[in-house]
């Protein structure tokens, strides 16, 4: 299982988990090998991304890179991107509810972030500074609709298509809240931003990926209308906590099916985190899970893009890219060309 966490952030910007959510039946399905790719090419056969951002011969290669105290996302960004060898394709970044910066899409630099990078913004239903839970039925019943309107503003002005989910993980939710109050939630947003023509989102709903819990997941899903893109967040926790390791395959690959079999096969997957603990005994094992990632994803076309999640979790679980040839091993599957796809030339509105 995984979270939503946003560390780093100097004053109101504070460390947050964030939350699971889930999908519903009688979908398009379709065998594994062969990949659906949702949305309109500008050219029959091109490789170029969709107008999902979808694209179709290979995966978008992402990181959560953890911001500094002074909240600059570009300086961080491009220090490991110098690190790596390559630009990244996708970053995602944290908000809260608040009207403060820790709730504004588009924060700081963020737009110049976006200039030739992929957008994933996650939204939270919490306010962080003040530790305050808003319930799904208060922003089903509209409370937060002036929120949600400034928030599609911000996006429609952005001009660029950005991947917006919200409260991703609800599959762990132990508030007491029901998949229904989610969904109501969940397409107010949507609903509000549509309204106020932000087009541009492009909605990515999430689960964990932990696949005990795949029994919950069909219950929150919104509906096809309301989804672009599927996420799930899976680890190889293994001495974090006392888990069997697992290879990048095993860690990702059951739950992909389950997607797969399920009638999810129409909608692109995203890993919105994804990332593995050191092995007991072998500390070569860290390196050779990257490394193993070019090849295992072949196997899953449907899987569209990854993201790295560069950071320790609330548990201490640590997932950085740290170790013995850990991050020469990142560095060399990103030079993979599965994950060296054209980027849209799309300028911002």
């Amino acid at each position: 299982m995984s979270r939503w966490i946003l560390i780093g952030l100097a004053g109101a910007l504070m460390a947050t988990t964030s939350i699971y959510a889930c999908t519903s039946s009688g979908r398009q399905t379709s065998g594994s090998g062969t990949p659906v790719v949702p949305g309109a090419r500008s050219t029959p056969g091109s490789c170029a991304p969709t107008s999902k951002l979808v694209p179709p011969c290979g995966a978008w290669w992402g990181m959560h890179v953890p911001p500094d105290g002074d909240r600059r996302l570009v300086p961080d960004v491009t220090a490991m991107e110098q690190k790596i060898g390559r630009r990244l394709d996708i970053t995602i970044s944290y908000h809260d509810m608040s009207n403060s910066d820790a709730g504004r899409f588009l924060r700081d630099d963020e737009s110049d972030l976006g200039a030739d990078r992929i957008l994933f913004l996650g939204w939270e239903s919490r306010i962080w500074d003040e530790d305050v839970d808003i319930a799904w039925r208060d922003i089903a019943a509209g409370h937060y609709d002036r929120a949600i309107a400034d928030q599609a503003a911000r996006v429609r002005k952005y001009g660029k298509p950005v991947l917006v989910g919200f409260d991703g993980e609800k599959d762990r939710d132990e508030s007491g809240q029901t998949p229904a109050e989610y969904i109501a939630a969940y397409k107010r947003i949507v609903d509000g931003f549509r309204q106020a023509g932000a087009a541009n989102a492009l909605w990515v709903w999430g689960v964990t990926g932990y696949y005990p819990f795949r029994d919950r997941w069909k219950a929150y899903y919104p509906g096809d209308a309301y989804v672009d893109w599927i996420s799930y967040d899976p680890y190889n926790f293994a001495i974090c906590r006392g888990a069997t390791w697992q290879d990048f395959r095993e860690t990702v690959q059951p739950t992909y099916e389950w997607f797969q079999q399920n009638g999810f096969a129409a909608k692109p997957l995203i890993l919105a985190e994804y990332g593995t603990e050191s092995h007991q005994n072998d500390t070569s094992a860290r390196a050779e899970w990257y490394r193993d990632i070019p090849e295992a994803m072949k196997a899953m076309p449907n899987l569209k893009a990854i993201v790295q999640w560069n950071n320790t979790d609330a548990d201490n679980c640590d997932f950085s890219l740290t170790g013995p040839g850990v991050l020469d091993s990142f560095a060399e599957a990103g030079r993979d060309p599965y994950f060296r796809q054209p980027m849209a030339s799309q300028p911002a509105g």
